[in-house]
């Protein structure tokens, strides 16, 4: 119960910051976002091993592990973050984690291959639930974003729309692929941290603080060639304080505390637990995403939150 607990706590902080970056993401783009989050990750952790003075034990673990978990975060959060933030952006908080949130489905099927993970009905029924609601709510989004009056507008504009539509759907999946990758992998090595440390939850400090720092140089090598690609159009976007202020925020919520949980989560309960619970962010972003981003939702809407309410107790008890 503790390890769900704590996945749900994990899933929220990853709501909420998403929410507060949606509110940034006019001066800063999908990229300098995972950036931002990054770089303050990697300070937070690096704080934290010297805080317990456990940062020499990183040094104990073999290079394979070190590889494992640079891997894990290549695929959770340079492919899986970076896609993500780039189909919110374009579809909005709800339709983004609607799509992306196919990952369980891969998932589940990564961890009976490489994990050994026993099946559970419930696991089942619990993936259907939470996915026919997360389609529900994905529908709604739609139909509540349709203009009330028929414009009939050119070919080639709809075309377009549709394009960047199919696109930003394409990297929602391709977010789906990097998280379930990253996450069996997070919950291989956190594990095998604490088998070689014995430092229990702990392990998940020590795994970061090796994570990040990759992480981080591969955001600046992308953010330099964004930053040039810029300058090369005669662009220049300048960022506010107050978007300052909303990525240091939201990184803070959900990097520096959501990263930690993150990777607690994947150890304690398990990575096909934590992303059924995971599946339920759609949930929980609606009710924000409304008071804060005064995004609405339909009656069809809230029959999906029933459907993903009653996934996530299927998995929990």
């Amino acid at each position: 119960m503790a390890g769900e607990f704590i996945a749900i706590l994990a899933v929220l902080t990853f709501v909420i910051s998403n929410v507060i970056f949606k509110r940034a993401e006019h001066e800063a783009s999908p990229t300098f976002i995972n950036f931002v989050r990054t770089a303050i990750g990697t300070l937070t952790f690096f704080m934290l091993a010297i805080i317990f003075n456990i940062f020499f034990l990183v040094f104990l673990l073999p290079w394979e592990l070190w590889l494992i978990l640079f891997i894990s975060f290549l695929f959770g959060q340079i492919i899986g973050d970076t896609a993500y933030f780039i189909a919110q952006k374009e579809l909005g908080i709800t339709m983004a984690l609607a799509v992306s949130m196919i990952f369980p489905l891969i998932t589940f099927i990564l961890s009976i291959i490489f994990l050994n993970e026993p099946f559970d009905l419930r696991v089942v029924i619990s993936l259907i639930l939470v996915g026919l609601g997360i389609y529900i709510i994905g529908k709604s989004k739609v139909v509540d974003n349709l203009p009330s009056k028929t414009i009939v507008e050119p070919k080639s504009k709809h075309s377009k729309l549709s394009k960047s539509r199919i696109k930003a759907i394409s990297f929602g999946i391709l977010a789906a692929l990097g998280w379930a990758v990253g996450l069996v992998i997070i919950d291989f090595a956190t594990n095998e941290i604490n088998r070689i440390l014995s430092i229990e939850e702990l392990s998940s400090v020590i795994g970061n603080v090796i994570r990040f720092p990759f992480a981080l140089i591969i955001l600046i090598s992308m953010v330099l060639r964004e930053n040039y690609r810029t300058r090369a159009v005669n662009t220049n976007i300048k960022r506010s304080g107050k978007t300052w202020a909303l990525l240091i925020i939201g990184a803070i919520i959900g990097t520096s505390i959501g990263a930690y949980i993150y990777t607690e989560a994947a150890r304690v309960a398990g990575a096909t637990i934590m992303a059924l619970i995971a599946s339920a962010s759609p949930l929980f972003s609606l009710p924000l995403t409304y008071f804060i981003n005064k995004e609405r939702i339909t009656k069809f809407g809230f029959v999906g939150v029933i459907f993903t309410i009653l996934g996530v107790i299927v998995i929990i008890f």
